[in-house]
C-alpha cells in the first residue's frame, strides 16, 4: 500500500463553506488517518481569507500537538509593513521550522502583482534558501507563471488548482523550466499522469488532495491506479515532496 504525503492540506473557518467539507484540525487528521495519508503540508484558512501574519500563528498553534502536520505559512510582499521583510521572514521560517510557502496574489484574494518591482526581492530569498513556492492557476496567468519561471530559474515552484485543459499551456513551459513542478489533485486529465511521467519524468508531479474542498479518496485513487510502474507512483505519492523539502538549507 502506498503512503502519502498531502502537499495541498487547509483548515480554518472559510467565509464561504463548501457542503459536506469540514474545517477543524482535528477533523483534518481524523480523514488523513482514515484514507492513509500519512504527513500533509498544511496552511490555515485564515491566512488566506482575513490575514497572513495572524493564519501563520494560528496555524503554528493548532498543529502543534500533530507531529503528521507540518506548516506552509502564506506569504506576501513587504512593502505596506503588513508583512516581515524577506531576511526577517527568512528567520521566522527558520525558527518555526517551515519549509514551503503559499501565496494568493489575485485580484480575488490578497491583490498584488508578482512582478520584480513587487515581489523580486521575497522571491529571490526563496530562491536562495530553496524554500518550494506553491501557487494556483486560479491566482495566476499563464504569462505570470512563464515570467516567473524565467525570472527566478532555481526557485521551485510548484503550480496548484490545475484543469483538464492546461496542457497546451503546460507542456511548453515543462519543457523549458525544470524548476516547475505541479500538483496532482486538480490534474483530472485522461492519461494525463502516464502522459506526463512518459514525456517529462515522474519527478514532475507532486501529490495533492485539496482536502477539505477537495476528495481526499478521489486524490490517492488517481496515483493508486495509474497506469505507471510501482517507483513513479512512491515518487509522486511521497518521494518528490520529500525530496524538494530536503533542499531547504535557510541561507
Amino acid at each position: 500500500m502506498l503512503e502519502f504525503f498531502d502537499s495541498s492540506c487547509f483548515f480554518g473557518r472559510r467565509s464561504v463553506v463548501n457542503p459536506g467539507s469540514y474545517w477543524t484540525v482535528e477533523e483534518l487528521v481524523e480523514n488523513m488517518n482514515h484514507f492513509g495519508i500519512k504527513k500533509a503540508l498544511v496552511y490555515h484558512s485564515i491566512a488566506k481569507e482575513y490575514n497572513p501574519c495572524i493564519g501563520n500563528r494560528m496555524l503554528m498553534e493548532d498543529i502543534s500537538k500533530y507531529p503528521c502536520l507540518y506548516p506552509m505559512w502564506v506569504v506576501m510582499p513587504h512593502h505596506t509593513g503588513e508583512f516581515p521583510e524577506p531576511d526577517e521572514l527568512l528567520k521566522q521560517l527558520r525558527q518555526n521550522n517551515v519549509k514551503a510557502v503559499k501565496i494568493f496574489p489575485s485580484i480575488k484574494d490578497h491583490f498584488y502583482s508578482i512582478s520584480n518591482w513587487v515581489c523580486g526581492e521575497l522571491f529571490s530569498m526563496l530562491e536562495k534558501s530553496g524554500i518550494p513556492l506553491f501557487v494556483g492557476l486560479d491566482q495566476l496567468t499563464w504569462n505570470e507563471i512563464y515570467e516567473l519561471c524565467t525570472g527566478f530559474p532555481k526557485l521551485n515552484i510548484v503550480l496548484t488548482d490545475l484543469n483538464y485543459r492546461a496542457d497546451r499551456n503546460l507542456y511548453p513551459l515543462l519543457q523549458k523550466f525544470d524548476n516547475l513542478c505541479i500538483e496532482t489533485y486538480g490534474y483530472k486529465q485522461h492519461h494525463g499522469i502516464e502522459e506526463i511521467c512518459k514525456k517529462f519524468g515522474a519527478g514532475r508531479f507532486i501529490f495533492g488532495s485539496g482536502t477539505p474542498v477537495s476528495s481526499l479518496a478521489s486524490a490517492i485513487t488517481m496515483i493508486n491506479f495509474a497506469r505507471i510502474s510501482d517507483e513513479e507512483k512512491r515518487m509522486i505519492a511521497y518521494g518528490n515532496l520529500e525530496k524538494l523539502l530536503g533542499g531547504v538549507k535557510y541561507e
